[in-house]
């Protein structure tokens, strides 16, 4: 890695914690007393622009302009969309969905599950905010960071350890979806922190695919959100989600071995360091 850029994952991942956290620490409390339920939603969304803030932060404090221009350009130059990509971006999560919907229906669960939820039109609002903020964060600097330290695959995997990791106040937060899943049964608590796993061996690949473009990585993660929200998917549909994105993250990694055993890689090199 060039000496006069200097990416700080340490720094990025403490801060987005700190940033998220305390703000969901304090929703948490708020949640469970009568007549604060506005305070309460204002804190949830202030711990959603953690991410974004300590992207901000980090980009800041860089001495040189070039991590600047790189995440201006990675935000609003649509060329380096990869549209052989777009396909599996867009239509992965419905078609895993679908699957999985099947095959919970040989297990005598309700096909209801394809349809919508009644108040749909009130989510769509909070399913393009969440992925955009979180991406902002995420792939704006904090999965470019890990890889300028780590090679690819080590690199994927803690990310999505810290990512896991990093939603843990959710559970603690009356109302929420994760939250509700603690009375229907702990292997669904287990299933949401295994889901992250192959979600993110994905995320990383795709987002390296389109160039590193930043409105890919909110496409893909709007899809794994809008879809799982939209419709009426049980729990135990949802676990089989997972195995179908545990078997597709399985097949890229062994499809793209090239791709998941590079090194350490700065991608600041100039206007042709762009991933393969």
């Amino acid at each position: 890695m060039r000496p006069d850029v200097r990416y700080e994952p340490a720094r990025f991942y403490l801060l987005t914690y700190c940033f998220s956290w305390t703000p969901w620490v304090a929703a948490a409390w708020c949640s469970f007393r009568p007549g604060l339920e506005s305070l309460d939603q204002l804190l949830m969304l202030a711990g959603l622009l953690g991410p974004l803030v300590s992207a901000l932060v980090c980009l800041r404090r860089e001495r040189r302009q070039e991590l600047w221009h790189d995440f201006k350009d990675r935000l609003v130059n649509l060329q380096r969309l990869n549209w052989r990509y777009l396909p599996v971006t867009f239509l992965l999560m419905p078609a895993a969905a679908y699957i999985a919907i099947q095959i919970s229906l040989s297990f005598g669960r309700s096909a209801t599950q394809f349809a919508l939820i009644p108040n749909l039109l009130a989510m769509v609002p909070l399913m393009f905010l969440a992925p955009t903020l979180e991406e902002l964060g995420w792939r704006g600097y904090g999965v470019d960071a890990l890889r300028a330290r780590f090679a690819m695959w080590p690199a994927t995997l803690l990310f999505a350890a810290l990512w896991a990791i990093w939603h843990v106040p959710l559970f603690f937060i009356n109302h929420t979806y994760q939250h509700d899943l603690w009375p229907q049964s702990p292997i669904y608590v287990a299933n949401f922190f295994v889901s992250v796993i192959p979600a993110a061996i994905i995320a990383n690949w795709l987002y390296y695919k389109h160039r590193r473009s930043i409105p890919a990585a909110i496409l893909f993660h709007f899809m794994l959100d809008a879809v799982a929200e939209s419709f009426r998917i049980e729990q135990f549909t949802k676990c089989i989600v997972t195995a179908v994105f545990l078997a597709v993250a399985v097949a890229v990694v062994l499809m793209d071995r090239r791709s998941f055993t590079e090194g350490p890689r700065d991608f600041i090199d100039g206007p042709g360091a762009q991933a393969r």
